[in-house]
């Protein structure tokens, strides 16, 4: 949906707040994130989903009906297929459903992209739970989860490579110069891989191609993997160049290895059979023990910081396990995805309750006030002001609301908004407003609107409109009298050819001079006709 210039200025101007610093000894840290505008949440137990977010390969909603294989390539998020491997949570299962990223079946892709830009500059914070279980290829199972950014000015319509990649950097496979070289997502910001496999610590395969600091183990193959049980962290990347190595949750940084993980806990869950007959609710359960609850954090500028924490479900609660420099530029708007995937080694992936916030309050609603600035206004005209609502974010906001500091009595079409992007995302609100005698020998009334949402919870920029007032014995001539019962009957037309009468004298000599002028070329012209003869 495109804004108008006004409405986009009014959106970026609320968007406008000084920045903060946060996970830098002695600085200040970022505000609550339940301080900030909610963004995104989705629990994914139901049998569909937010339509923006979008599947690619077997990613799947186990709360929907069983149906078809999914295709290949990019799809709406719908129904995982029969004949799934694993311990996998049932079909059908709403309300205890979960997003499925893979099965325990061998050399299963996925990704769940989110393509609709983001706020970036009020920090970010996004949670979700993560599972990785029933491998069928213990002890090793493979290959992970990563969650990734991307640069919002672009699209998103395709992860990156698989395997080792996590399906947001670059790879060639087996390092083999006569395969094609597949790239990684477009316009990579960061990629967070929770990696329980280890690959993605490792710059084998040429990831992190034509980067100046490479990953500690290098481009050597190891077995078993250097990262195992681990949190890495990839830079920004584009094509087959970038996605280098930035952080680790390892005690040994040096090109020497062994490389040991120092997260708290295991990324890997333990449950490793699904008893059949198991219903949805039951499933959930048995899955508990096995979640992983991630939150990552960015703050806003100047000097942003990224951190990662985690909940191993240990009674623990949740542990920061990386905190470290954000890669700078960062960009306006992030656009997000996950993805996971399988190959000799396996795992069942999945995903649940997903939300996206900013650190700092967002302006949640745009206003533009709008009404006839050209006409002039007397005492008793009625001035119309419409105002154009729209919500800028990615959650719907109830309670319409518009507050004018000069009128009561707003109406507006839809009280309800949906999410940034879909049908219903804007509607139209109207008042009326009386002019005053005192707004005469003013000579102009300026009133100042804003709208809210949400029990009053959010609130727009303020919009305000001008409009000029002369004293006058009545309403202007351009407008009806208000007071007059019944509909203005036409005026009549007025009679063909007929001079006006009652004029000034300026007019009449004008009107003489006119003639005389004509009179004189008549003569010119009859003259020179004569002549010619």
């Amino acid at each position: 949906m495109l804004l108008s210039a006004k409405r986009m200025f009014a959106a970026l101007s609320a968007l406008a707040v000084s920045a903060v610093v946060a996970c830098l000894p002695g600085a200040v840290e970022a505000a609550p994130a339940a301080d900030g505008t909610l963004l995104v949440a989705e629990p994914f137990t139901g049998a569909s989903a937010d339509a923006r977010f979008r599947a690619y390969g077997s990613a799947c909603l186990t709360g929907a009906a069983p149906g078809s294989t999914p295709p290949a390539g990019l799809h709406p998020l719908g129904a995982c297929p029969d004949g799934r491997v694993g311990p996998v949570p049932p079909a059908d299962g709403a309300p205890y459903g979960f997003l499925q990223l893979t099965d325990a079946g061998n050399d299963r892709t996925a990704a769940v992209l989110f393509d609709q830009a983001l706020p970036a500059e009020e920090g970010v914070e996004v949670t979700f739970d993560q599972y990785q279980y029933g491998s069928t290829s213990l002890p090793n199972p493979a290959d992970g989860i990563s969650f990734f950014l991307v640069d919002g000015s672009g699209g998103l319509t395709a992860p990156g490579a698989f395997g080792g990649s996590l399906g947001y950097a670059q790879k060639q496979p087996d390092s083999d110069p006569s395969r094609p070289f597949i790239p990684g997502v477009d316009n990579g910001y960061l990629g967070i891989g929770l990696d329980v496999l280890g690959n993605y610590f490792g710059d084998w395969e040429r990831r992190g191609d034509d980067c100046d600091e490479r990953s500690p183990s290098g481009t050597a193959f190891y077995v078993p993997a250097p990262g195992r049980n681990m949190v890495t962290v990839r830079g920004p990347g584009n094509g087959t160049s970038g996605y280098c190595f930035l952080t680790a949750t390892t005690s040994n940084f040096s090109t020497t290895g062994p490389w040991p993980s120092t997260l708290p806990g295991e990324l890997h869950g333990p449950l490793t059979n699904m008893p059949a007959g198991t219903t949805p609710q039951q499933a959930a359960a048995l899955l508990a023990p096995s979640k992983r609850t991630v939150t990552v954090r960015i703050t806003p500028g100047p000097n942003p910081r990224v951190t990662v924490a985690i909940d191993f479900n240990d009674g623990a609660g949740s542990q920061q396990v990386l905190a470290f420099a954000a890669p700078e530029p960062v960009p306006a708007t992030y656009k997000f995805g996950f993805g996971a995937s399988t190959g000799l080694f396996t795992d069942v992936h999945l995903i649940g309750d997903v939300t996206v916030r900013s650190l700092r309050p967002l302006a949640m609603l745009d206003l533009a006030k709008d009404t006839d600035t050209e006409r002039v206004y007397r005492p008793g005209d009625e001035v119309e002001y419409t105002y154009a609502v729209t919500n800028v974010t990615g959650v719907p906001v109830p309670d319409i609301k518009v507050v004018d500091d000069r009128l009561t009595g707003v109406t507006c079409d839809s009280t309800s908004l949906t999410p940034a992007g879909t049908d219903g995302d804007s509607t139209t609100c109207r008042g009326t407003y009386t002019v005053t005698a005192a707004d005469a020998t003013a000579g102009k009334v300026t009133n100042t609107a804003h709208a809210t949402g949400d029990d009053d919870r959010v609130v727009s920029p303020d919009d305000s409109v001008t409009i000029k007032v002369e004293a006058g014995p009545g309403p202007s001539p351009s407008s009806p009298d208000p007071s007059s019962a019944g509909p203005v009957p036409p005026a009549e037309p007025e009679p063909p050819n007929l001079a006006v009468t009652g004029t000034s004298v300026w007019r009449i000599a004008a009107a003489g001079g006119t003639v005389l002028a004509a009179g004189a070329l008549l003569i010119l012209v009859l003259r020179r006709r004569a002549n010619d003869h």
